[in-house]
């Protein structure tokens, strides 16, 4: 398998999409080192920038509820609280990195997805299944992996849309010999819609303003880039007691990285510092939350032989609670680590093995595993298994908050199965994956989080990709049966079936495509005002349309036509989504 150094590979991402059919899909967080999605041993989805372009989604978390495994309750719309939940897992069992940085609030526990603006993307790969024996702590059901803009040409985009949105961005690169510069800025905004409207009759809009600043550097003695990006916005919402209240959010991430490659040995070395700060305004009060994250990462990749590399790599990072109101018991934490992996090809074998350990300043060690063999059985047929251990440390808030936290917490630990048969053709690619996982000390949150003895995950994806002359067309689909075998109930809103159906047509100038999303019924907790279960909310399935136009080689014209039927549903109960919504965007591409 030709190797690329990550710097060759962001170059790679940013070609048009004329030059994509020449270029084979990579992956590079599936083991930490790069190959293609056809010889990974994980359940790996790669977006592209032109990918995310032409789905023509409102958010992230819109995107990436169209990917198999993967499923989103919304509490409201655009720019509000968004869940995900990968194969079954909690929302804090999906790690997130941001240009291999790993984001999010440490006092929440995870990423804010649905402010992470599209326009920062350049790229996005969801590993479906642990990752923990790679990346530590949180990566127990995924990993969502999220490269931010490599701008390579000058480009600009703005949109309108329903419920009042205006969205611009405009990206610049410059080069000078072996100097690289980058700058990315955009904004957005939305009036919304009544995202409580039994409770409390408003609108609950957003805005939102991001840039993104980088520079790379080609030496004799290596790759090295620094960038630095920070994303500022506001969000109205309305709490399960019908007030209104508004969220401020700011982002900020400052990464300085350095890759070599001498011979057969690869160096990597990345520093970087992530600041999460949430300020909440209710009508009487106001309480700020701000996290810091520290993290040095380092990894050395050896090619011992032919087929066969091996990588050895060290993990440290300090999380601190700077500011909370009120003050926590515990406000710092630090985690040091080290991995080891290999990845060997043998013929028609293929074999991936990592071990990890982590020692948590508040908890000890933690030691996960990974292994995965596959055959090919043909050069399109591939049969693999994998067997994996992954683990979550509690958040500062499911430690600590005043009257919920609980700082007896155990870690949660988990133990996941998988086999797969994918079948990798010029013009149809298939893949059906098998999958369970059991999780013990699972953290639920009652009046007061606590561990559930034992949870389990049984599930089953299906995806198929077909091309044929001008056509092309995608299906995914995912069975899952989430059960808390402490009380015998279905997991918090997880749908036993979800489908995704995307069938486009390109020609010279014009694009279109039509989309199908299906939900099943979700079962939604205990309702702690009524003392009973609240209903399940009822399945349902959205429709969309969308088309561009190729204006001239620079500008292109697309719209997109999302819930076409007006469809009323619920994702989490008691928060309206969005009706029929239209979206308008123009692009611009200089050279």
């Amino acid at each position: 398998m030709s190797k690329y150094t990550l710097a060759a590979l962001a170059v790679a991402t940013a070609l048009p999409a004329a030059y994509a059919d020449s270029i084979e899909t990579l992956t590079i967080y599936s083991s930490r080192q790069v190959q293609t999605v056809e010889q990974s041993l994980a359940s790996v989805t790669v977006l592209e920038r032109e990918d995310i372009l032409a789905r023509q989604v409102q958010d992230l978390p819109a995107l990436l509820n169209q990917l198999p495994g993967v499923t989103i309750a919304r509490d409201g719309g655009r720019g509000q609280s968004s869940g995900v939940f990968i194969r079954g897992g909690n929302s804090g069992h999906t790690l997130v990195l941001v240009d291999g940085v790993r984001t999010g609030s440490a006092t929440l526990g995870q990423a804010s997805l649905a402010m992470i603006p599209l326009d920062m993307i350049e790229r996005i790969e969801v590993i479906r299944g642990p990752r923990a024996a790679w990346y530590g702590s949180d990566a127990v059901a995924g990993v969502i992996a999220i490269t931010t803009r490599r701008q390579q040409q000058t480009e600009f985009n703005a949109g309108v849309g329903s419920y009042g949105l205006l969205e611009s961005d405009l990206g610049l690169q410059h080069q000078q010999g072996a100097l690289q510069l980058q700058a990315n800025v955009g904004y957005s905004r939305a009036d919304g819609f009544n995202v409580q409207p039994a409770l409390d009759p408003d609108k609950d809009g957003y805005w939102q303003r991001f840039a993104r600043f980088g520079a790379a550097y080609q030496s004799d003695i290596g790759h090295f880039h620094w960038h630095s990006h920070i994303n500022s916005g506001r969000y109205d919402f309305d709490t399960a007691w019908g007030s209104e209240d508004r969220s401020a959010v700011l982002q900020r991430s400052h990464v300085l990285g350095w890759q070599h490659q001498l011979g057969q040995t690869g160096h990597q070395l990345q520093l970087s510092r992530n600041l999460d700060s949430d300020t909440t305004f209710g009508p009487d009060s106001r309480s700020p939350f701000s996290t810091a994250r520290d993290e040095v990462n380092y990894q050395l990749t050896q090619t011992v032989l032919a087929g066969l590399d091996v990588l050895l790599g060290a993990n440290w990072y300090q999380e601190e609670v700077a500011k909370a109101a009120p003050a926590y018991e515990e406000s710092k934490r630090n985690n040091r680590a080290w991995f080891t992996g290999l990845n060997y090809q043998l013929e028609q074998w293929l074999f991936e093995a990592a071990i990890r350990q982590d020692r948590f300043s508040q908890y000890g060690r933690e030691r996960t595993w990974q292994l995965a063999a596959g055959y090919y059985f043909t050069e399109q047929w591939l049969l693999r298994v994998s067997r994996g251990t992954a683990f979550q440390v509690p958040s500062f808030n499911q430690l600590y908050w005043p009257g919920f936290g609980n700082p007896d917490l155990k870690p949660e630990e988990s133990v996941s199965n998988e086999i797969a048969l994918r079948y990798s053709g010029l013009q149809l690619q298939s893949e059906l994956v098998l999958f369970e996982r059991d999780v013990t000390n699972l953290i639920q949150g009652g009046e007061q989080a606590e561990n559930v003895l034992l949870a389990t995950v049984r599930g089953a994806e299906y995806s198929l990709g077909m091309t044929q002359d001008s056509w092309q067309h995608q299906l995914a689909y995912t069975w899952l049966d989430s059960r808390n075998e402490q009380s015998g109930e279905p997991l918090q809103r997880r749908p036993k079936h979800s489908v995704n159906v995307r069938s486009g047509w390109h020609g010279e100038s014009w694009q279109w495509f039509a989309t199908l999303d299906y939900q099943s019924a979700t079962f939604q907790g205990f309702d702690w005002n009524s003392n009973v279960n609240h209903p399940d909310l009822g399945g349902f399935t959205l429709l969309g349309v969308g088309a561009s136009y190729q204006l001239t080689p620079q500008w292109q014209l697309s719209a997109k036509l999302d819930n076409l039927s007006n469809k009323t549903y619920q994702t989490s109960i008691g928060y309206a989504t969005a009706g029929r919504t239209l979206g308008i965007r123009v692009r611009y591409l200089g050279f």
